[in-house]
């Protein structure tokens, strides 16, 4: 598989066609935006591994556009429309981190609670949790996605959550908790355990009465492997012989942290209502999309169930989804106030990428020209070396190739593309303008933009 159950990104590609230039004239009306996004929606499903897209925009308040493009169903031919619902995968903690606030602001519990409080079963080694490390991804608990085999021979199983918790239970913390950032399934796994202790009801159960309903959002629901779920799209992969059929994964796996199917339209109304304070207060969503600074000083880009970076100079706050058979992204830039959904049912055909080419038509901004600048052998040097991404588990080596640079994950499948010198330690990736690597003054750091994520990556060496 290319993509690792639900983390907000996929990995590095070795090769992807760069993206059309097609989004690059200004939007002036409905019409115009829809064909856009029609020639957008085309080009992506033309690409190997592509089965079916949900997409939809909205701008100021309004929704503007919510439609479903090619299959749902590629066995039965069956087309995806904009009613067809999709796993979401990672998408789903922002809806675990406002029920989370929901609690909060009713005095059920507090962001500094401990989570002994609630799942005393669960043996933290000694350590204290808080809740609200469990929402920013600081807690230190290992990450059940994270162990490899052991959980990858457990795939089709329904597991209870005892089962589910042993997977990790009794490991060494990955840090002493609060003291560092990795992103983590397990914390938001918790928390669902955590509403469910609070509303005595199941997760699905609580967010059904508490956010679908109320908010109409009719085409969202906790997914399942036994229901009949009308006009629910199959997932699927990429082989050497062509588009296949997801694996098999039970769902009461991902919980909290990504079992939620929804449409592009249902995301988008979502997203406006929560950061309209329609979900939570306006307090809430501030703590939500307030970036968590580490001990050190490192500002993750990441808040309550929601990234935070930027586009094109504009604050966006985002959150992307990968799970077996699908990806997702839904952002807000409140510039503009645009809201952009798109959900993929081929795990290789990146829904962050056309997120990306979206923004760009629904802001109505041209995409930046890219440079590919002359290095000096003195530039070079400066920014070759060894760095960690730790959100993404993989070193990236950046290295001299003649008068270029050129960099390589250490990731399974993963081959050597050149950086392309943008000036002011900005490079973009040859094998995709969209991924950007834009470095600190002393190359000591940078931060990868790709699939509407951004991730730190540290000099090692």
């Amino acid at each position: 598989m290319q993509l690792a159950l639900l983390i907000p990104l996929v990995l590095l590609p070795s090769q992807t066609p760069r993206p059309s230039a097609a989004a690059a004239a200004p939007v002036a009306q409905k019409d115009t935006l829809e064909a856009r996004v029609d020639a957008l929606a085309a080009e992506a499903l033309a690409k190997p591994g592509a089965a079916g897209l949900s997409v939809a925009i909205a701008r100021r308040g309004k929704l503007e556009l919510a439609k479903g493009y090619g299959l749902a169903d590629a066995e039965f031919d069956v087309p995806a429309n904009a009613e067809t619902c999709f796993r979401i995968g990672s998408v789903t903690k922002q809806f675990t981190a406002a029920a989370i606030m929901k609690a909060v602001e009713q005095g059920q519990l507090t962001l500094d609670d401990s989570l002994a409080k609630f799942v005393p079963d669960f043996d933290l080694l000694g350590n204290t949790v808080t809740i609200r490390q469990l929402l920013n991804h600081t807690s230190g608990i290992p990450s059940y996605t994270d162990i490899g085999e052991e959980w990858v021979a457990k795939w089709p199983l329904e597991l209870s959550h005892e089962e589910l918790l042993a997977l990790v239970e009794g490991q060494p913390f990955t840090f002493p908790p609060g003291t560092d950032w990795a992103y983590n399934n397990t914390g938001y796994y918790l928390l669902g355990m955590v509403l469910e202790k609070l509303s005595g009801k199941s997760y699905a159960e609580h967010l059904l009465e508490t956010q679908f309903e109320p908010l109409g959002l009719t085409r969202t629901r906790y997914d399942s492997n036994k229901a009949l779920i009308k006009n629910r799209a199959q997932g699927y992969g990429l082989s050497k012989l062509g588009l296949e059929n997801d694996e098999p994964l039970g769902m009461s796996q991902p919980g909290a942290a990504g079992a939620l199917l929804s449409t592009a339209g249902d995301l988008v109304r979502w997203s406006m209502a929560l950061s309209s304070g329609k979900v939570v207060s306006p307090a809430s969503f501030a703590a939500m999309t307030a970036p968590t600074v580490l001990p050190g000083g490192r500002d993750t880009g990441y808040g309550f169930g929601l990234a935070i970076d930027q586009f094109e100079g504009r604050q966006r706050i985002q959150h992307g989804g990968g799970i077996h058979g699908f990806n997702s992204m839904l952002a807000w830039i409140p510039e503009g106030d645009v809201h952009v959904a798109v959900i993929s049912n081929g795990e290789r055909v990146s829904s962050g990428k056309l997120a990306e080419e979206l923004c760009f038509v629904a802001l109505g901004i041209e995409k930046p020209k890219v440079k590919d600048e002359p290095l000096s052998a003195e530039q070079r040097k400066k920014y070759v070396g060894n760095y960690r991404m730790e959100a993404l588990g993989m070193n990236l080596r950046v290295y001299e190739e003649g008068e270029q640079l050129k960099a390589q994950a250490d990731a399974p499948g993963q081959g050597a593309f050149r950086l392309r010198f943008q000036g002011k330690g900005e490079f973009r990736a040859d094998f995709d303008d969209n991924v950007r690597l834009l470095f600190d003054d002393e190359a000591k750091e940078f931060t990868l933009f790709q699939g509407g994520g951004s991730f730190k990556g540290l000099r090692k060496g």
